[in-house]
């Protein structure tokens, strides 16, 4: 019955997220934890048992029905925002706790690799990089910077 019933609100959701400015979709667990997948990924959502998984190209996530609180569709604020650029470094929010942002030359070397905390959060120290650009890839986007 929860199964149906959680379904049911995900399509009475439709609407909303059809007329609203949205940009992810959030599933609000009973433990407190959030799981995001931005919609311009294309997530896809399915079940297993009582079992929900939402899957994109590059991450997946699943997680017991009747340990979700609710789903939820939001306007989240970019992963980066000017507030979030110093002249030392970048401040990525909104990740996946466990989640890696990597750091690469524009010849494609590995120069760092960092893994978001248990709020989502990886603070990028762009001082103990090296100069130059470099291409900066998160499960959730790719950007470039002069260092």
């Amino acid at each position: 019955m929860k199964k149906k019933a959680f379904f049911l609100f995900l399509w009475l959701l439709l609407p909303q997220v059809l007329l609203a400015k949205v940009n992810a979709v959030v599933v609000h667990q009973t433990n407190g934890s959030k799981t995001m997948f931005m919609l311009a990924d294309a997530p896809v959502v399915t079940h297993s048992g009582n079992t929900l998984v939402l899957r994109t190209a590059t991450k997946e996530a699943s997680m017991p029905v009747e340990g979700i609180e609710n789903v939820t569709f939001e306007d989240v604020p970019t992963l980066i925002d000017e507030s979030a650029i110093t002249s030392d470094g970048i401040l990525f929010r909104q990740l996946t706790a466990g989640s890696e942002v990597r750091v690469y030359t524009v010849d494609g070397k590995t120069v760092s690799t960092l893994t978001a905390d248990g709020n989502g959060v990886i603070a990028l120290d762009l001082s103990a990089l090296p100069k130059g650009v470099l291409i900066i890839r998160s499960p959730e986007t790719t950007i470039k910077v002069n260092n």
